[in-house]
């Protein structure tokens, strides 16, 4: 009898391996192989302050559908952090430029014949757009990917972020020489520069392609693949116009495809910006497989 496919998810036990990036710099990274592969692998993106474990049981299930998948942490998170935080330092721009150059060249060196889906998870779908080369990238999927700008939050919810960004994120992140990002519940606590980079771009509309406070060189135009964004009702971060703004910085992408998710109508309580990598969400990593199957 076949295993379902939850069953399967919890059976996949993943190559612990290291991805090195050009300047030296050693990534923990975790491969699932599935037993029987299809022509897809699939570079997880992690959201800012999020371990690659967090996306163990969506890797699995993917993996018992035939994807290759490659999980890695960012210099500074988790496994890939190796002094104090507050005596390391890089920033969300650095993770493209760096890491996910390095992951996407791994990838492609060991898998040249298999179509490259990225999933980026909030700020992993952003990190894509300053890595040289995502050339290699066929397909990709944006999970809770926002533009930051406070001006795009709820209306209920600006005046609040506003504050957050432009001084209690800065002033914090000075102080300490981190930013302590437990304690407000968002993860892992940030280096210092991702926090400053954070805030500086969540100021302007134009976030980080601002042409005074973005960041530059990047390469959002050069992606040329199929995008397929994300986006939950209950998603105070990354609200539909806000996740609708973000795919649009790929402006050259072949297809631009958004999904603004009712969880209820799914039979799920809730989603919100992290909720997506939950087993409660079956449902919907099957929809998203056979996209990816498809593209």
């Amino acid at each position: 009898m076949e295993a379902s496919s939850h069953q399967a998810s919890k059976h996949t036990l993943p190559e612990q391996t290291v991805i090195t990036a050009a300047d030296g710099y050693e990534l923990a990274a975790s491969v699932y192989a599935p037993l029987v592969p299809n022509r897809h692998v699939i570079l997880l993106n992690s959201g800012t302050g999020v371990k690659r474990g967090y996306y163990h049981k969506f890797a699995s299930f993917l993996a018992s559908k035939g994807f290759t998948v490659v999980t890695y942490d960012y210099r500074g998170i988790g496994d890939s952090l190796r002094v104090a935080i507050q005596d390391f330092d890089t920033s969300i721009s650095e993770w493209g430029e760096k890491d996910c150059v390095a992951a996407l060249d791994w990838v492609h060196e060991r898998f040249p014949e298999k179509r490259l889906t990225v999933v980026g998870h909030s700020a992993g779908g952003k990190i894509p757009g300053f890595a040289h080369n995502n050339v290699y990238i066929s397909s990709l999927v944006t999970v809770a990917v926002p533009n930051s700008y406070w001006g795009l939050w709820h209306w209920w919810g600006r005046r609040g972020y506003f504050l957050f960004v432009q001084f209690i994120m800065p002033a914090l992140s000075h102080l300490l020489s981190y930013f302590p990002s437990r304690f407000f519940g968002l993860g892992e606590n940030y280096p210092k520069g991702v926090a400053l980079e954070w805030s500086r771009w969540s100021r302007r509309r134009a976030y980080l392609l601002h042409p005074k406070r973005g960041h530059f060189p990047n390469y959002f135009d050069e992606f040329r693949g199929d995008i397929l964004a994300l986006s939950f009702t209950d998603d105070i971060v990354a609200t539909g116009a806000a996740a609708e703004a973000f795919m649009r910085f790929y402006a050259n992408a072949e297809n631009h495809t958004h999904w603004h998710i009712n969880p209820k109508e799914h039979g799920i309580e809730s989603i919100g910006h992290s909720g997506y990598f939950r087993e409660a969400c079956l449902s919907l990593w099957k929809q998203l497989a056979e996209w990816i199957e498809a593209h």
